[in-house]
């Protein structure tokens, strides 16, 4: 808690605190990331430490594994 957002934390999942390959900070053009053809379900966001919220991209590990969960515990696709 409390860790200073720099370039370098911005660049780690705020879950897993891995490299989050973020496009945006790559400066690869806006639209081209991974992230702009995922869909981000509330579940996701409430995973993240509130400091991190919208300071730090979630990888796509993260983002697959919280939807299965999601899958599994809803019992359906989402």
């Amino acid at each position: 808690m409390g860790e200073e957002m720099t370039e370098e934390t911005a660049a780690r999942c705020p879950i897993c605190k891995e490299d989050n390959k973020c496009g945006n900070l790559a400066g690869i053009p806006a639209g081209s990331c991974w992230c702009s053809k995922e869909t981000f379900p509330q579940v996701v966001f409430e995973q993240i430490p509130p400091e991190w919220l919208g300071k730090a991209c979630v990888c796509q590990a993260c983002l697959h594994k919280l939807k299965q969960e999601s899958m599994k515990e809803s019992g359906g696709i989402k």
